[in-house]
């Protein structure tokens, strides 16, 4: 699976939240200093926690989550947050160590997801990069977690989904599926 997991922002996801809720600016903030800070720090387990990979797993397999008993969501749940960890959380403590500053917008409350744009300020050997993300968060056990990442438009959650997991489910279902899931999560293991 072309891992939603490239990039830190790999945070794919479904917001499984029932209803809506009005979101302060620090309360949304939160979650996101957090992932960056633990990402930057190498603090990956606090990271991890910050992200709501049950939901992420809704979110990548759409309508054919009902294709996928409970024990295999588990499974496609922790092999998320694997492929995260080793791919998009190592990607990103590169970047995060030139890191100057993260701009926040507004915040929004869209359905039971709330919606947060940032801009990264990255300076690295003298030149200035800045990013722009916008960060989905969903309430799951009680706190706002990281469900998807949009950047250049492109909902990660929503590319994967898209580019990787429907042509899985046309050639094998669940099953090819499962299969590619546990080949990447393999290979991420072996490193």
């Amino acid at each position: 699976m072309r891992t939603l997991i490239a990039s830190l922002f790999v945070l794919v996801t479904l917001g499984t939240a029932t209803q809506a809720f009005a979101t302060d600016a620090a309360t949304a903030q939160k979650p996101i200093k957090t992932l960056i800070n633990a990402i930057r720090y190498g603090k990956y387990d606090v990271a991890a926690k910050q992200l709501a990979t049950a939901a992420m797993v809704q979110r990548l397999l759409g309508a054919d989550a009902s294709k996928f008993n409970a024990a295999e969501l588990s499974e496609l749940a922790q092999g998320v947050e694997t492929l995260i960890r080793a791919r998009g959380f190592v990607k990103g403590k590169e970047m995060f160590q030139y890191l100057d500053n993260v701009i926040y917008g507004d915040v929004r409350d869209q359905g039971s997801d709330v919606v947060l744009k940032s801009t990264i300020v990255i300076n690295r050997e003298l030149k200035k990069t800045e990013m722009v993300i916008i960060w989905t968060l969903t309430m799951e056990a009680g706190a706002l977690k990281l469900v998807d990442t949009t950047m250049a438009g492109e909902s990660t959650a929503t590319v994967i989904r898209e580019e990787d997991v429907e042509p899985l489910m046309k050639e094998g279902g669940a099953a090819a599926v499962m299969k590619a899931m546990r080949s990447q999560v393999a290979k991420a293991n072996k490193k």
